[in-house]
């Protein structure tokens, strides 16, 4: 295998967060020992990812040749990466430094990774906030609970941006589209919820979060639109958020729908004791008035 190769299989196993067999992570840490030398920019950023993500994520050793792949990217220049390869740096900077694993070996970083990587980074943050549609539908029954939230927030560091944040629980939720997950079989054409598996990205993602916030809870694509009333959806959402971040607030919330059925019986009940009321004050004024005319006559 030539540099290229050790890297796209590097890559190939932690994007799909799946751990190599014995045998051929030997391979791999020989292989990449041997031809370390001749990565190129975008080598070193792929192989430097997925060594940092297999270590976060499985606990697999970082390769003998891991601290050798960082003295070479300190050997570069900034202009020799592109702004993705900037940001996989900086990423492996915040694994290093925010999971919970801590690292095993001491690395040199470039005086340029936490400037223009980290530019790079938050740049990408930045740009890549979007609402989808189910996004907002989300956030409309977390509304309908009575739970305060606010979308997109950006954590203080600039490094993160949570989907929908409680701030009266600091709990961040992350709705996960299809790009989130992939079929752990590649036969299989129909949506299994047993057979999805979360990417490694986004199992980085809720390890780098639950560091900037108390609670991170996330919501499947695939269940959310399983529940396919209001009422199914708010049930689902009040469960999982009691249920996994403790927010009990959205326990008590009663339901809209039942509030509005409620409010109407008794705008209803009201029109009827008022046509009453009316009916008696018109009878009362005419007995008094064929009173008085009798009276008269």
């Amino acid at each position: 295998m030539n540099s290229q190769d050790v890297a796209n299989m590097l890559l190939s196993y932690s994007t799909l967060n799946r751990t190599p067999r014995n045998e051929m992570w030997v391979a791999l840490e020989t292989a990449a020992l041997r031809v370390a030398r001749d990565m190129n920019s975008q080598n070193l950023a792929n192989a430097l990812w997925a060594s940092a993500t297999l270590f976060t994520l499985r606990d697999v050793e970082h390769p003998p040749c891991y601290a050798a792949m960082w003295d070479l990217v300190c050997g570069l220049k900034v202009t020799d990466f592109s702004g993705e390869e900037l940001g996989m740096l900086f990423h492996v900077h915040l694994m290093h430094h925010l999971s919970s694993s801590s690292g095993s070996v001491e690395v040199p970083y470039p005086a340029w990774s936490m400037v223009d990587a980290q530019d790079a980074w938050m740049r990408n943050v930045r740009d890549g906030i979007t609402v989808s549609r189910s996004h907002r539908a989300l956030a409309s029954v977390i509304g309908e609970l009575g739970i305060r939230h606010e979308l997109e927030r950006v954590t203080g560091d600039g490094c993160f941006s949570m989907d929908i944040y409680l701030p009266e629980y600091d709990v961040a939720v992350e709705f996960d589209g299809p790009s989130h997950y992939y079929h752990s079989s590649a036969s299989s054409s129909s949506l299994n919820a047993s057979k999805m598996l979360r990417t490694a990205k986004t199992e980085l993602r809720d390890c780098l979060l639950a560091k900037q916030c108390a609670k991170v809870v996330t919501v499947p694509y695939f269940a959310f639109d399983e529940c396919n009333t209001p009422e199914k959806r708010r049930a689902y959402v009040r469960e999982k958020l009691a249920k996994e971040a403790g927010v009990e607030g959205a326990k008590n919330k009663e339901d809209p729908a039942a509030a509005m059925k409620a409010a109407a019986g008794k705008q209803a009940k009201k029109a009827v004791v008022e046509s009453g009321s009316d009916s008696d004050g018109g009878g009362s004024g005419s007995g008094s008035g064929s009173g008085g005319d009798d009276l008269c006559s």
